[in-house]
């Protein structure tokens, strides 16, 4: 199944797709599968593979999310590497599939595309920059209460956009995926506390969890700069 979106930030035109694909073979086999629909789809719509800015990985538990994120490293790396996160959402997937994929494209001369890592590197960058527009991959935390994971989590995006040369108050979404255990409300309100520079749209999904059963909250941040 490969769903598909376009939007806009700024001005920019953005293409998203979302593919899952039949669970048949291993988990990394379905990884390929999907990925590779996933930029046929982009390439179809009119974008280069180095065009994608962000992706996002959902697999059937934590287990499989592991596997299938060291798939889409290898498959999405070097000028095709985009902002990046991943979780474990059994209840998002269609009965027969255990992965979803979505790709996030933005039309622009990829050849501007800045990717920058995290030191020492780690599986997701620090954020790209393409087209006037900085994606930051998730940010997590494992510091005990949700409260706490977001003031920490909001330190780091705080220091990942200033090494963009931007800051909070460019902030043009901020997307938030919450442990389903959690309060959506109260997270939500957790977040407009500690990001009031941030006065963009803020969406929230929850999912059943992510690389540590620590984790309560992710955030990711699309800016401008």
């Amino acid at each position: 199944m490969i769903e598909s979106e376009w939007s806009h930030i700024e001005g920019r035109r953005l293409f998203s797709v979302s593919v899952t694909t039949p669970a048949t073979g291993d988990i990394a086999q379905e990884a390929e599968r999907s990925l590779a629909a996933g930029v046929a789809a982009l390439i179809a719509a009119g974008l280069r593979p180095e065009n994608i800015v962000r992706s996002r990985l959902f697999t059937h538990d934590r287990g499989s999310r592991q596997q299938a994120s060291d798939v889409r490293r290898l498959r999405l790396g070097g000028a095709l590497r985009g902002a990046s996160s991943s979780f474990w959402d059994l209840a998002r997937l269609p009965a027969d599939s255990r992965l979803r994929i979505d790709l996030t494209a933005m039309e622009s001369p990829p050849d501007d595309k800045q990717i920058v890592e995290y030191a020492p590197v780690i599986a997701p960058p620090k954020f790209v920059r393409l087209g006037g527009l900085v994606f930051l991959s998730g940010v997590t935390d494992i510091t005990p209460g949700l409260g706490a994971q977001i003031a920490t989590i909001r330190g780091s995006i705080r220091a990942s956009l200033e090494d963009a040369g931007t800051d909070l108050r460019a902030a043009r979404l901020v997307s938030v995926f919450l442990a389903r255990e959690e309060d959506p409300r109260a997270a939500l309100e957790l977040v407009a506390e500690h990001f009031p520079e941030a006065g963009c749209p803020v969406t929230l999904t929850q999912v059943g969890g992510y690389s540590a059963p620590e984790k309560r909250i992710e955030i990711e941040v699309t800016a401008t700069g």
